[in-house]
């Protein structure tokens, strides 16, 4: 028996070195087989940047409007629809009122800064702009503010505007060299009372050139070319606010005005 202990042992520890040298051979084949294969990329961490907030349009800013100033004067030359003071029941010059304003009108535009228009240049103009009314508007005597923008468009290539009667639009154009014709009646406050003293007994259909204003005495200067007098005549607003309300039940245009401007 004491022999046979000394040969397992050496068998054992043969055995023993075979197992261990297995396993080394086994591991070295793992590793070389972990080393061949591919390796994921290193992973890069991604930043996300926070939103760029959008950009904000600037507003543009708006103009505030100019303040008008407090008095204005427009010089508009002046005539009488009659300029030689004839107002017979069955004189052509009872008809001359649009006449008379646009002929003012028109030679203010012309650059005519005299303080009167003679009374024969005045005639005389007025005639060829009544002749052209009537060939315009054949049996028409009283000519709504829009067939007066017409005349003179066609006469004297002013380029007219017909708008709803407002003082501060009155002013602005004022203040910007442009004189307004008001449509009226000329007995039209309360009770048939007449806009002007002047005025005869008849209430009738008339326009007015608006020359100026004064914005402290609620005043409105005007050439009213329906009597002598009528150069820089000053009205109140309120009063030929009310005289063109009272037109509107004579023509059916409405409260209006007309305005021209330079056709240049």
């Amino acid at each position: 028996m004491s022999g046979r202990r000394p040969l397992l042992a050496a068998l054992a520890a043969i055995v023993l070195v075979a197992v261990v040298g297995a396993a080394g051979l086994g591991y070295r084949y793992w590793r070389h087989q972990q080393e061949l294969r591919p390796r994921p990329a290193p992973r890069t961490a991604v930043v996300i940047a926070a939103p760029t907030p959008a950009a904000t349009p600037a507003s543009t800013p708006i103009p505030s409007p100019t303040p008008l100033p407090p008095s204005v004067f427009v010089k508009v030359p002046y005539t009488s629809q009659s300029p030689y003071d004839q107002w017979g029941a069955n004189d052509p010059h009872q008809e001359y009122c649009e006449a008379a304003a646009l002929l003012m009108v028109s030679d203010y535009f012309r650059g005519d800064r005299r303080s009167t228009i003679p009374p024969a240049e005045a005639n005389a103009g007025m005639a060829a702009i009544v002749d052209a009314e009537r060939r315009m508007f054949p049996g028409v005597l009283d000519l709504p503010v829009a067939d007066v923008a017409q005349v003179g468009q066609h006469m004297f290539g002013l380029q007219p505007s017909v708008v709803p009667l407002d003082l501060t639009t009155i002013e602005r154009n004022l203040a910007e060299g442009r004189p307004v014709i008001i449509p009226v009646m000329t007995h039209g406050l309360a009770g048939g009372a007449p806009i002007a003293p002047y005025y005869g007994r008849a209430n009738v259909y008339h326009v007015i050139v608006v020359t100026g204003y004064d914005a402290a005495r609620n005043l409105l200067y005007t050439n009213d070319a329906g009597f002598m007098q009528g150069q820089n005549y000053a009205y109140p607003w309120s009063v030929l606010e009310a005289a063109n309300a009272a037109q509107t039940h004579h023509l059916a245009q409405g409260q209006v005005m007309l305005i021209f401007s330079s056709g240049s």
